[in-house]
């Protein structure tokens, strides 16, 4: 009876921390569209054209359906993506709970693993913007739970083709997270060791691999259509991928860096710092005292039942977290802390794993010593807690995001004040400027010559700069030192806006 009492108690504090993150998210969802990208999405809403990067590619035609569906009743682009978010985030409560209990047994206790993940305060933040990273992970979600539910039974069509269904799901939404689709190679190799005979196993292969590629197709052939013609779109396809990997995608061909300070900027700040701890010391601290007590009483590690499925299941969902791990390190932007947002997704499901069936190990070995029967209550009250904490912390983030100024937009207040003619350079601000409709001349500018050439036009107006651009020029060798003057300053949080949340505005002297 005390245990039922327990897991009524889990389930109903879990419950109410979901309904609790959902509904703070659609009541402070950010209002501002802060970087290059989140201009991209919100354009789309209204007029669909990737050469207008209205979105850029590959077009994320599933996000975008998903927010101008809620857009027809809102009327607000930004605000239509954030709640879309939400709502995936909140769908995806179901594939972590079915996860949890299928790889630890623990029934309605497993719902603290959805209440965990939605409130880790870096995911809760990118729930209510108008990002395409928050409807990725949801789906994520998906496709993680239907790998497990197709390895149950492998010879199950229906199931082998579900998981096949979410991946193409997943690529359409957000395309960066394709490391994870190692996963279905298990699927095709349970094919492989199934088949009774050598043209058999091709034939079931065969067909699986078609499968997949009409699931993908069913999003590539809409974004075809919209671009009017297969060569077009082709064209516009390597003109991404070759801009992504030598220009503007912060890979490490785009942005030299040495590789041990790329490791650390990636797994010290941008996943610990960043997107699994949301710049949070305390939360560290709590998690750490959390693993700790699990690492205590490994020994107890309730492993009767394991079945081989889910130690398969854990094996190939490692391998996906070592390749995005990759992908994230080579080829993804080493500024953005969200690209490594979903390696939070086997790490949060791991650490669940293993601490919940420690706990019930231990609980199963209680007769032996008083400490042991309340050992499990300790580690059950120290998740609480920290889900707790993350409610606390995640919630003021998230109230902060939502009325915070980004510096971007006080840059475009500062300039927008000025009376003379002037002339404003920047990077990528200049597509938040023109969301924001600046009526001043502004320009995304890439080399010293060509700036040179636009400043010397008019010699009247005023000549601004920021300080991406002025670090652009010094990196090209030119001596601009005795040219500029600092003139402002903006600052936004660091967590809110990683690459732009501290802007500095020069002006040329001539």
């Amino acid at each position: 009876m005390r245990r039922n009492a327990f897991s009524l108690f889990l389930m109903l504090f879990a419950a109410a921390v979901i309904a609790r993150v959902t509904c703070l998210s659609l009541l402070y969802a950010s209002p501002y569209v802060r970087t290059w990208d989140e201009v991209d999405f919100t354009l789309a809403l209204n007029r669909y054209d990737l050469l207008a990067m209205q979105p850029h590619f590959p077009g994320y035609p599933y996000f975008i359906l998903g927010g101008w569906f809620i857009n027809q009743w809102m009327n607000n682009p930004v605000k239509a993506l954030s709640v879309f978010n939400t709502l995936a985030a909140l769908s995806s409560a179901l594939p972590m709970f079915l996860l949890a209990h299928r790889l630890t047994g623990s029934g309605m206790r497993s719902l603290l693993l959805p209440a965990l993940v939605l409130t880790s305060p870096y995911i809760w933040l990118m729930s209510s913007r108008p990002m395409s990273e928050c409807a990725g992970m949801a789906l994520l979600w998906w496709f993680l739970w239907s790998i497990r539910y197709a390895m149950e039974r492998q010879g199950s069509l229906l199931r082998h083709g579900l998981a096949l269904l979410m991946f193409g799901f997943l690529m359409g939404t957000r395309l960066s997270f394709f490391p994870f689709g190692l996963a279905l190679l298990s699927l095709w190799y349970a094919i492989w060791q199934q088949g009774a005979g050598g043209w058999r196993r091709w034939l079931r292969l065969g067909y699986s691999a078609l499968a997949a590629l009409l699931f993908q197709l069913l999003w590539v052939a809409g974004l075809v259509l919209s671009e009017g013609t297969l060569t077009g779109f082709w064209k516009l396809s390597l003109a991404f991928v070759e801009g992504h990997f030598s220009e503007w995608g912060g890979g490490v061909i785009s942005t030299p860096m040495p590789l041990g300070e790329r490791i650390y900027q990636l797994i010290g700040h941008n996943l610990l710092g960043s997107a699994l701890l949301g710049g949070s010391i305390l939360i560290g601290l709590w998690l750490a005292l959390i693993v700790a007590a699990a690492l205590v009483g490994r020994r107890f590690m309730a492993l009767s039942g394991y079945g081989n499925a889910n130690r398969r299941y854990i094996f190939w969902l490692s391998g996906c977290a070592v390749l995005y791990i990759l992908w994230a390190l080579f080829g993804q932007n080493i500024e953005k802390p969200r690209h490594i947002v979903p390696i939070v997704a086997p790490i949060l499901l791991l650490m669940f794993v293993f601490i919940i069936r420690t706990a019930e190990g231990m609980k199963a070995s209680a007769y032996r010593s008083c400490l042991l029967r309340i050992a499990p209550k300790i580690i059950y009250a120290l998740l609480i807690g920290l889900i707790s904490v993350q409610v606390v912390y995640g919630a003021e983030l998230l109230k902060r995001q939502a009325v915070e100024e980004p510096a971007v937009y006080q840059l475009h207040d500062y300039v927008s004040r000025l009376q003379e003619p002037r002339l404003l350079f920047t990077w990528e601000e200049t597509r938040v400027l023109h969301y924001l409709q600046a009526d001043y001349d502004h320009e995304r500018i890439y080399t010293y010559g060509y700036f040179q050439a636009l400043a010397g036009a008019n010699p009247d107006r005023r000549v601004l700069l920021t300080d991406h651009v002025v670090e652009g020029f010094v990196q090209q060798g030119k001596p601009i030192q005795e040219h500029v003057k600092q003139i402002a300053e903006f600052k936004s949080d660091t967590l809110f806006d990683p690459a732009y949340a501290h802007i500095i505005l020069y002006e040329w002297v001539r």
